[in-house]
């Protein structure tokens, strides 16, 4: 629906400025209410998402990691339990995916461990929430600030690290909780949010469980065009397949996984319909997306030194300003 503007005809001078008052007038009132309604929104999604999680009257603990979820209500799980354990199939596999991530990126390849950086230190607990997609919108998200949310018997104060994952996600075909895993991985090494990097590296993280090396459709090459760089602000995902895997390939073509590296954990771990979790032994490039990620640390300090700032708002995380530092860190591995 196209919105409507002011478009004054030829009228004498002291007319015209009063339509120009006016009009100046009626844009701040709609940039007001159009600011308004956007917080509500973002009001009522956070308002939504609280009561989701106090919805949640369940917990399945694995270490750390705790995974909350519901059997009854718009937030239920599936009801499902081949093995009969007691503990819905659905739950199970998303904490056996989920823990698989752990072994493969943190335990097997050195990925670093948000838990140990600087950021996040002071969380405790890895919290994976179940909710319903009408609510969440998504098939997860994971946030990259330590959440508080004072559960009755938590140690005061206690953080923990979090992502949700919807009810619809089933993780023997979907590797969502993979995805959002790693971005906790990003989000402990470094600052910056940009789509390109964080979604494009993060769906490369999902062949270290999924099946091949690499992404198998057209794609990029490295190095890149110029028009992939000029325009890879534009892209988010997809940039897996213009710019990290083709990295991956051009740095590691065999792709293979270091077997005697992996832990017989991880080597064992199956779903509950005894599908195995790690699918090959096959990820190309992981010791080029390690660095990198090692790499954007001091990337980071130095930006924030540079434009003067005493904390990462979320539009300093996303600005475009950090396109070329990102670049830098990733052409310098890829040389």
């Amino acid at each position: 629906m196209a919105g409507s503007r002011c478009v004054p005809e030829v009228r004498p001078p002291s007319l015209m400025n009063s339509l120009s008052r006016r009009c100046r007038r009626r844009r701040r009132i709609a940039l007001g209410v159009a600011l308004a309604l956007g917080i509500l929104s973002l009001d009522t999604g956070h308002a939504q998402l609280a009561k989701a999680r106090a919805a949640l009257d369940r917990v399945h603990t694995v270490g750390r990691m705790r995974f909350f979820y519901a059997t009854q209500g718009p937030h239920a799980v599936s009801a499902a339990d081949a093995n009969g354990n007691g503990l819905p199939d659905q739950v199970e596999d998303i904490a056996t995916q989920t823990r698989a991530a752990w072994l493969l990126f943190i335990d097997a390849l050195g990925f670093p461990d948000p838990f140990l950086g600087d950021r996040f230190r002071a969380a405790r607990y890895l919290d994976v929430h179940l909710i319903s997609k009408d609510v969440l919108k998504s098939n997860g998200v994971a946030y990259d600030e330590i959440q508080r949310y004072n559960r009755k018997d938590d140690p005061a104060g206690a953080g923990s690290l979090c992502f949700n994952v919807a009810t619809s996600v089933h993780a023997p075909a979907n590797l969502t909780p993979a995805h959002e895993f790693f971005h906790l991985i990003q989000y402990g090494a470094t600052y910056f949010k940009n789509s390109w990097y964080l979604e494009g590296m993060a769906r490369w993280s999902e062949k270290g469980l999924g099946q091949g090396g690499a992404g198998t459709g057209l794609g990029g090459a490295w190095p890149p065009a110029a028009a992939t760089w000029e325009k890879i602000d534009e892209l988010s995902y997809n940039a897996c397949a213009q710019l990290w895997d083709p990295l991956a390939k051009h740095l590691d073509p065999t792709g293979d996984l270091p077997a005697d590296q992996l832990p017989t954990a991880l080597r064992d771990l199956k779903y509950v319909n005894g599908d195995p979790v790690l699918k090959d032994l096959k990820l190309h490039g992981w010791r080029a997306m390690r660095q990198i990620l090692q790499d954007l640390a001091p990337a980071h300090t130095q930006a924030a030194h540079d434009r003067h700032l005493d904390r990462w708002s979320e539009s300093e995380q996303r600005n475009k300003e950090n396109t070329p530092l990102i670049r830098k860190v990733v052409e310098g591995v890829g040389r």
